[in-house]
C-alpha cells in the first residue's frame, strides 16, 4: 500500500472518492453529497491546495481509501480531520490507521498542536481506532494533542 498526499491536479481522484464514500454512506444520505455533486473543476482544484489542509489517499495499486484535514472554522488553532473512508475490502487491514498516522505526521510538519475529529455514535470501529492512536473524547468530539 502507498500513502500519497494530493495536489490540485489530483483534484479527480479525492472527488471520485469524496462522492463514492458520500453516497455509500450507510446511515442515509449525507447532505454534503448533493451540494458537492456540483462542484465544478475549480472548485475541487481549490479544496487541495495546501492552504486548506492534506487531503491523503491510501493506494493498493489503485486508490482504496481517503482522508482529509482542514483548519478548524472557529479559529479554535485546530486542526479538523475528516472525510475518513477506506474501501471494505481493505478496512482492519491497516488501512485507517495508516491513513490517520500521515495526517498527524503532516500535522506535525506544518505546526498544529491540536487535531479534532468527529466520530459517528454507534461506529465502534472507529472509536477503537482513534482511540489506539491517542484521540480521547466522549461523545461524537474527540481531540488528540499532537507532539
Amino acid at each position: 500500500m502507498n500513502l500519497r498526499r494530493l495536489s490540485p491536479g489530483d483534484w479527480a481522484t479525492w472527488r471520485d472518492l469524496r462522492l463514492g464514500a458520500l453516497a455509500g454512506d450507510p446511515h442515509g444520505s449525507d447532505p454534503a453529497l448533493s451540494a458537492e455533486r456540483d462542484y465544478d473543476e475549480a472548485r475541487w482544484r481549490e479544496a487541495l491546495h495546501p492552504r486548506w489542509g492534506v487531503k491523503v489517499v491510501a493506494e493498493s495499486p489503485r486508490p482504496v481509501g481517503m482522508v482529509g484535514a482542514v483548519p478548524r472554522e472557529d479559529h479554535t488553532g485546530a486542526l479538523y480531520l475528516y472525510s475518513m473512508w477506506v474501501e471494505p475490502l481493505f478496512r482492519r487491514r491497516g488501512v485507517g490507521e495508516a491513513l490517520v498516522t500521515e495526517v498527524l505526521a503532516w500535522a506535525r510538519e506544518h505546526g498544529w498542536r491540536l487535531v479534532h475529529l468527529r466520530v459517528r455514535d454507534g461506529n465502534a470501529v472507529a472509536r477503537r481506532l482513534y482511540e489506539r492512536l491517542g484521540f480521547t473524547g466522549e461523545g461524537e468530539l474527540m481531540e488528540l494533542a499532537v507532539s
